[in-house]
């Protein structure tokens, strides 16, 4: 085993990955993306078809998705050239103890390395394995240059992690010609910022929506775009393997248990039935899988971000020289004239390894606020639980999601005791307890939906306990 700290250049190995005849992904490289990478890392990964497929006057129907399967690992194999021939694992960022794989290269996963499995069981498995630590700094900077590059061709363009990007392509056919040619001039645009090899690994995926993109992308192989008309979808979903859904694993698990393993096969069943084993899950599956749900690429919009850093004269490895950095970083953040009429909704703060890589931490505050001991107390939280993993060099605090401006609350404007309603409300007539109402924003601000429900009586008299109550969204 040989692990390297030292962080810089991937060079994309083989062809692309297709699926196979009994319609599993070669390689199981679906599964490695959709399970332990969930799909992707970094801006919009969680959110990108969690939105409500409404249309307005800026999204596009027409979706074009650039995929590169194992971003960050890839990124990596360009620093490290002379380790592309050799088995090579990138470890899973933000741990200090029992570390795990987060990706495996090919050869690495013929030997029976897995995203999720512990350093231990990797080695045993594969003793010249190579692990790599992760750099988080650098992918989210090439991330970032993927994004600049890509909007030259449209300026509606709509990240879901690292390394993949969707495109909106309404209107464009005028200009740049049939879709073939669109997805040249893409690919033409990231020649000029990433390596050939890199490139030459990327995934390109044209159709209605970002979920037939996407999978289009996902099916396709190198220098080899699919193009999936309108009228060809619902034919092309077919085929298609259910872990190619974006919805829970679990869900995934049980319909494969089930021998469904196929979209098609999935389309067989009426929508009650799913909907009362799965729930939403079920409703937006047999969506995608029937065609009938096209979500459209929206316009991305990623607020400048306020950044402040600081950096040590010799690396810093405790606890203590670090929380008391984090005060002060967050003190200037905080009287910086571009947060005037702001709050804080969310922060990152990140940090420069002593002998080279990098280290972040993200963190969505419980609700908008500009007060420097809430903010502080949030990123120490985080960082008692994913603390660096090598001594401190520089450490950086950016402010990344803001609010409305935040007013202190007067001490006689309370309208509860101890913080806590003074009766019991019910909730069937509309009243929401200010608590609940704070745990609600929370989560939308986490997960962007409220996962809460309330009981409602429907028939109290049924003889069926099914019919006698209903859940409607909790969502205030």
């Amino acid at each position: 085993m040989t692990l390297h700290t030292a962080f810089p250049k991937p060079v994309p190995t083989g062809p692309g990955l297709e699926w196979t005849d009994n319609h599993r992904p070669a390689n199981d490289w679906l599964n490695n993306a959709a399970v332990h990478n969930d799909w992707a890392s970094g801006p919009g990964a969680e959110t990108v078809f969690q939105s409500a497929p409404t249309h307005t006057s800026n999204d596009s129907r027409e979706a074009l998705c650039i995929w590169l399967p194992t971003f960050e690992l890839r990124l990596e194999l360009v620093r490290f050239p002379e380790l592309d021939k050799t088995s090579v694992a990138l470890l899973s960022p933000g741990e200090s103890t029992r570390r795990t794989i987060w990706q495996a290269s090919e050869r690495a996963r013929k030997a029976g390395v897995r995203p999720g499995q512990l350093v231990s069981q990797a080695v045993s498995l594969c003793t010249s394995l190579t692990l790599l630590e992760p750099d988080p700094s650098h992918y989210d900077a090439a991330a970032t240059t993927m994004i600049e590059a890509l909007s030259e061709l449209t300026p509606i363009i709509e990240p879901a992690g690292r390394g993949r990007v969707f495109l909106g392509m309404d209107g464009l056919e005028r200009l740049l010609g049939p879709p073939n040619r669109q997805i040249d001039r893409a690919l033409s645009l990231l020649f000029q910022v990433y390596p050939a090899p890199l490139v030459a690994a990327t995934r390109a995926g044209m159709a209605p929506g970002k979920f037939g993109a996407w999978v289009a992308a996902a099916s396709a192989r190198s220098g080899r775009p699919v193009i999936v008309s309108e009228s060809r979808l619902i034919s092309f979903f077919t085929e298609c393997p259910i872990g190619c859904l974006p919805i829970n694993p679990t869900m995934i698990h049980r319909l494969e248990r089930l021998g469904i393993l196929t979209l098609g096969q999935l389309r067989r069943f009426p929508e009650p039935a799913l909907v009362a084993q799965f729930g939403q899950d079920g409703r937006n599956a047999l969506a995608w899988s029937t065609g009938s749900r096209i979500d459209p690429v929206r316009p991305w919009h990623q607020p400048q971000p306020i950044k402040v850093s600081l950096d040590f004269p010799n690396p810093v490895d405790l606890t203590g020289p670090l929380h008391h950095v984090l005060n002060r970083l967050v003190e200037r953040a905080l009287g910086r004239s571009d947060l005037r009429g702001r709050s804080v909704a969310g922060v990152r703060m990140g940090a420069n390894l002593e002998g080279g890589g990098s280290w972040i931490i993200n963190r969505v505050l419980r609700k908008p606020t500009s007060d420097r001991e809430s903010i502080a107390a949030a990123l120490r939280a985080k960082m008692e639980i994913s603390p660096p993993t090598h001594a401190v060099e520089t450490l950086t605090l950016e402010l990344t999601e803001f609010g409305a401006s935040s007013a202190q609350t007067l001490l006689f404007d309370r309208t509860t005791e101890g913080s806590r309603a003074t009766g019991h409300l019910d909730f069937n007539q509309g009243e929401i307890p200010p608590s609940i109402r704070e745990a609600v924003s929370e989560l939308k601000l986490r997960i962007g939906h409220s996962p809460l429900y309330r009981v409602i009586e429907v028939d109290p008299w049924s003889r069926i306990p099914e019919r006698r109550n209903a859940l409607l969204n909790l969502d205030p």
